[in-house]
């Protein structure tokens, strides 16, 4: 990539940021990571975070090349390293063992990081989307079996919990508005809070005949959805 390409490609908000120290730093990047041209396709891809003006352009292409590392393979820290290599040679000249937690971890957690792994996921969830669906239905199944054993039964139910309400939040964080069946829409809040329900009683000390028997009353308004414990 050359540095018109480069001007030409990024966010005008950040003209006066797009130099030869950064060309230099994707360069770099590229090449110790051996991504053959996939990073300056995500940077570029990704650089409308850019027009906010809340971060600066050096931040942003760390971010993506951590963000790279990490959905490639690498943990953390592994990734940290290979993305901060400085930082690291600093470190060691100081007497320190490199970074194994710490600043991996709170960089990983850090609002651009997050931001930009959760666009670059999203392709793969929309591709596998189907299969998603039928994992969530195989959990939900286990989860109201009366076969299944009551630890089954509650791992699918937290399961279930986290899972749904990790999509809900990246759809809030994205802003990204997917029109949905509206049979699709009551089907998940119906296994959303049968979830919630069971855990509830689990915690409460109810017995496993008793959270087998939570079922849902339907009005003729399927809108309004209630529950009740049959004991």
């Amino acid at each position: 990539m050359t540095l018109s390409e480069l001007e030409v490609a990024m966010p005008k908000a950040k003209k006066g940021q797009i130099n030869q120290e950064l060309l230099d730093i994707i360069n770099a990047a590229e090449k110790s990571g051996d991504f053959e041209g996939e990073l300056e396709n995500q940077i570029i891809g990704f650089s409308g975070i850019l027009q906010e003006g809340r971060y600066k352009a050096t931040d942003y292409v760390k971010a993506v090349e951590f963000c790279a590392y990490f959905l490639n393979g690498d943990d953390q820290s592994e990734a940290f390293v290979k993305t901060f290599p400085e930082k690291v040679k600093r470190r060691v000249l100081a007497g320190l063992s490199s970074y194994s937690t710490g600043a991996p971890s709170m960089y990983f957690r850090g609002q651009l990081v997050q931001r930009i792994l959760a666009q670059m996921e999203l392709p793969d969830r929309f591709f596998h989307n189907n299969k998603v669906n039928k994992a969530y239905d195989k959990l939900y199944a286990l989860m109201t079996n009366p076969k299944s054993s009551d630890r089954i039964q509650m791992e699918c139910a937290t399961s279930l919990i986290t899972k749904l309400g990790t999509v809900e939040s990246t759809k809030m964080e994205l802003e990204v508005e997917i029109k949905k069946d509206e049979g699709g829409l009551a089907l998940e809040a119906k296994m959303l809070e049968l979830a919630e329900l069971q855990v509830k009683g689990f915690k409460s000390g109810m017995d496993v005949k008793a959270l087998q028997k939570i079922t849902y009353i339907e009005g003729a308004n399927d809108d309004i959805i209630d529950a009740e414990v049959s004991l």
